[in-house]
């Protein structure tokens, strides 16, 4: 069965989407992604390869020629010069990807499973302000909320990172909720982007798993 509940027209038609199945048989990687890894435990070797494949096969549908996907001082991805991209994975489901830099300055994705997370996990992900606003919706179930925009808040700091090259924390975005979408909005400045900076995202809930997604038109 393939995600196509959660992935299908979330992005648009010119960025490049790839997922697999975490649970399958890790894919090959170049050495010198193998060496980032020599200290790894099992589970990670296989998310990072999943990852890895994904985020190629997205490369690949842009034009990009395979090589290894290595990693930078914040432990991001580093895509090939001329493009962005982003990759995610929870325990089940593995997503990547890409888009063109001359046409999209940043994107953002993350997964993650339909499970609710503690309160006091919870209250370090959002703000009371916050909580109200999502809970008096009633878009999701109660349970979902807090998961729903923790996941948003990582698809949007992955979408900024590359204009950025900053670190963003939870509280450092504001998210506003509604039927499949989301509004969120940097609470302090974070150069070159101003304090108040706005991203629209998109969101998906299907099959025990959330999607969010991000992406940002190069000016």
């Amino acid at each position: 069965m393939t995600p196509g509940a959660l992935l299908d027209g979330v992005f648009p038609a010119d960025i490049a989407v790839a997922w697999s199945r975490v649970g399958d048989a890790p894919p090959e990687l170049f050495p010198a992604e193998a060496a980032l890894l020599a200290k790894a435990v099992e589970k990670r070797r296989r998310e990072f390869a999943h990852g890895r494949a994904c985020a190629r096969r997205a490369l690949a549908a842009q034009g990009a020629p395979a090589a290894p996907l290595l990693v930078g001082p914040a432990r991001e991805p580093l895509w090939p010069p001329g493009f962005v991209g982003s990759i995610t994975h929870d325990r089940e489901l593995c997503v990547a990807v890409v888009a063109r830099a001359d046409t999209f300055a940043g994107v953002g994705v993350d997964v993650e499973p339909d499970e609710p997370l503690t309160p006091s996990v919870a209250a370090r992900i959002w703000s009371p302000a916050e909580a109200s606003a999502a809970l008096a919706l009633g878009i999701v179930p109660e349970d979902s909320a807090a998961k729903l925009v923790f996941a948003a808040k990582e698809a949007v700091y992955k979408c900024q990172f590359p204009v950025t090259r900053t670190y963003v924390g939870f509280h450092g975005v504001e998210v506003a909720l509604a039927a499949g979408t989301f509004m969120a909005a940097l609470t302090a400045p974070v150069p070159p982007l101003p304090s108040g900076f706005r991203f629209t995202g998109t969101w998906r809930r299907a099959d025990g798993e959330i999607l969010t997604a991000v992406w940002l038109a190069a000016r």
